[in-house]
């Protein structure tokens, strides 16, 4: 997700407990150098995360969500991901804009990196950033 977050222009990510060791080996291997071209905070909670950006407009990616990513306008926008095996909590079904990936009915989710990739792509395109 680093190294995708980087190659679409985004350069801040915020890690917010419980996430993902940014420094765990296999991490920075993974992003194949794009670590060093990041700046990260990490946040106890996604409160402390939105007192400190206010004016971030926030779209949980959710399974049930009803917007699109491409229906979103250009803004100032934080993009909030769950962890692969459970999402996010109910409780983000009622933060900022819910946005869902349209799937066919084939499947009943997309794995985590790939729709990060997805909704970043979409975001930064919309924002100027590719």
């Amino acid at each position: 997700m680093i190294r995708t977050a980087v190659g679409f222009g985004i350069h801040n990510m915020a890690l917010i407990t419980p996430a993902a060791d940014i420094y765990n080996p296999k991490t920075i291997r993974a992003s194949m150098g794009a670590i060093f071209r990041i700046n990260h905070e990490h946040f106890t909670d996604f409160h402390d995360y939105t007192k400190k950006y206010p004016k971030h407009k926030v779209f949980p990616f959710m399974l049930d969500g009803k917007t699109p990513p491409e229906e979103i306008s250009p803004c100032l926008f934080s993009l909030v991901f769950g962890s692969e095996s459970t999402g996010l909590d109910r409780g983000f079904s009622t933060i900022g804009q819910v946005v869902k990936i349209p799937l066919s009915s084939q499947i009943d989710s997309l794995n985590l990196s790939i729709a990060a990739g997805i909704g970043m792509y979409v975001f930064a395109s919309k924002n100027g950033l590719i």
